[in-house]
């Protein structure tokens, strides 16, 4: 299947815009906690109850840190860098 120019130019351009747009949402919580990188992804579907504990922080305008114990994954909210400094920012 032959495409024209025109639309060869046209989707490269739309690819152009999701590439970035998916970068944007990869890095978008960088800019209320400076340094911070996207380095996984799980399904949440399959971790109701993580899901819901998640959203709670962020419903609250609150990013979720996750720290390691012996036995335990313990996810703390902590107000997003923005809010702290007087100026919100939703999430």
């Amino acid at each position: 299947m032959k495409i024209s120019q025109r639309e060869a130019r046209r989707l490269q351009k739309r690819v152009s815009e999701l590439e970035k747009h998916i970068e944007e949402q990869r890095h978008g919580w960088g800019k209320d906690w400076p340094g911070g990188t996207h380095f996984r992804t799980f399904d949440a579907t399959a971790h109701g109850e993580l899901r819901a504990a998640i959203k709670t922080a962020r419903t609250l305008k609150h990013a979720v840190v996750v720290a390691l114990s012996d036995t335990q994954i313990l996810f703390y909210a902590l107000p997003l860098a923005s809010a702290v400094n007087g100026t919100p920012k939703q999430p």
